[in-house]
């Protein structure tokens, strides 16, 4: 059995809600935009806009997902219904979403600590951020 660990909460929202923040993030990859918002728990919570050219499930895009750290992905993901292939999106962070009950579920294999994860640096330049774009 794999052992599951809280990593975030990703919930899908209108474009307008974050597109006048500096600090979300446009990835051409997916059509989508991110922002890491902040909270009095400090319960890491991501909002995801998506445009018209997002090629994710539309589960990704209209439902909230809870996102578990895992020690070995690829034995996680064997036997689930994948609806977002692994991949990585900055080196030492690999990742991909399931099904699970009909809820998207994010799965995540990484060496990164938390501060380089949701820091400001560590995702330019990337496979989801190609270009470093903060908008």
């Amino acid at each position: 059995m794999t052992t599951l660990k809280f990593h975030h909460i990703g919930r899908p929202v209108s474009l307008a809600t974050i597109a006048d923040n500096p600090a979300t993030k446009y990835s051409s990859l997916f059509d989508m935009y991110s922002l890491d918002q902040q909270n009095d728990l400090t319960i890491p919570i991501e909002l995801h806009a998506f445009g018209p050219n997002c090629s994710l499930d539309p589960l990704i895009q209209e439902q909230f997902h809870v996102a578990f750290t895992v020690d070995d992905i690829e034995t996680a993901l064997q036997g689930q219904e994948i609806i977002m292939s692994l991949y990585e999106p900055f080196k030492g962070y690999r990742c991909a979403m399931v099904l699970e009950n009909g809820q998207p579920v994010e799965l995540i294999e990484t060496s990164l600590s938390e501060r380089e994860i949701w820091g400001d640096g560590i995702f330019r330049n990337s496979v989801l951020y190609p270009d470093g774009d903060q908008r």
